[in-house]
């Protein structure tokens, strides 16, 4: 029992603060060293015990957890021009399956796709659905995003493959350090060459073996939804500031707002040079600019 007993709430968390009330969480375990959450290694966390944060002064900053989860990862289950994705797992949706592949090759391989698939299959993810489908990996690509393995509105905590760091990728079930690092390298590559991001998971099977990729399938997305914000309001003098922290959900025509904190009391996020200067009376162009160069 805590010593501070309390209620449990038998219920999903609002915040990612919200991990805090968990016996045995603590700030160190959610926040590390970057008690101000900026994801910069500050004097104050790199000094020892001479100032609060703990730390070890190895001049590295040692994070929490904090930056690699969240509560407010939703996708509704529709393509990306908005329409309902065909659940290739439901038997009732087989005349739709047969007239989207109709629609994209040629009727005779339609059929001829058709044929290869059991009409009581399940399927844990479109992945798994493509090994046993036939598809070639062009073919594939071409309809990934009109697919799914689930009748339910919205999909809750997808990892965007795309865009995940390499801490969250590692999280993904059966993967090892060298897929991950793989799977960077591929998106990477790819970006750089034709200056955008895959559209579809086909491209993780590019990467990973069969089973690791049938394996991550169902984690996984190509679409972010959510985004958050640092927000810093300083005065024209540079002696006064408020921060805050805001999550906006984009999925609708206009963004909606999901969650605002005022986080004033993390700290002073930026260069402390940017206050200097503007204490000193002096324009922030010049500085702003020496800074992006860094």
């Amino acid at each position: 029992m805590q010593s501070s007993p309390y209620h449990c709430k038998n219920g999903p968390f609002e915040t990612v603060d919200e991990i805090l009330l968990v016996k045995g969480a603590s700030e160190d375990l959610l926040y590390g060293e970057d008690t101000n959450l900026n994801g910069i290694l500050d004097p104050q966390e790199n000094d020892g015990d001479a100032s609060e944060p703990p730390d070890n002064a190895d001049g590295r900053l040692d994070r929490g957890f904090y930056d690699y989860v969240t509560v407010y990862s939703t996708e509704a289950n529709v393509d990306s021009a908005g329409n309902t994705r065909i659940n290739v797992g439901d038997a009732t949706a087989r005349s739709d399956l047969q007239t989207l592949l109709q629609e994209t090759f040629k009727e005779d391989r339609a059929l001829e796709i058709m044929g290869r698939l059991s009409g009581s299959a399940t399927y844990t993810s479109i992945l798994q659905f493509y090994y046993q489908s036939g598809l070639t990996y062009k073919e594939f690509s071409q309809i990934a995003d009109k697919l799914t393995t689930s009748s339910e509105t919205t999909l809750p905590g997808l990892v965007n493959v795309n865009t995940a760091c390499k801490e969250v990728l590692m999280c993904l079930p059966g993967l090892e350090e060298k897929d991950v690092d793989d799977l960077i390298a591929y998106r990477t590559t790819h970006t750089s060459t034709s200056g955008e991001e895959p559209n579809s998971v086909a491209w993780v099977t590019e990467v990973l073996d069969q089973t690791k990729a049938v394996g991550i399938g169902r984690y996984i997305t190509v679409h972010s939804n959510q985004y958050s914000a640092d927000i810093i309001a300083l005065s024209g003098n540079g002696r006064a500031y408020k921060r805050y922290k805001a999550v906006l959900d984009t999925q609708k025509t206009t963004p909606r707002v999901v969650y605002w904190r005022e986080i004033t009391n993390f700290g002073w996020p930026l260069d402390s040079e940017i206050v200097e200067t503007l204490r000193k009376g002096q324009p922030l162009t010049e500085m702003v600019r020496n800074t992006s160069r860094r």
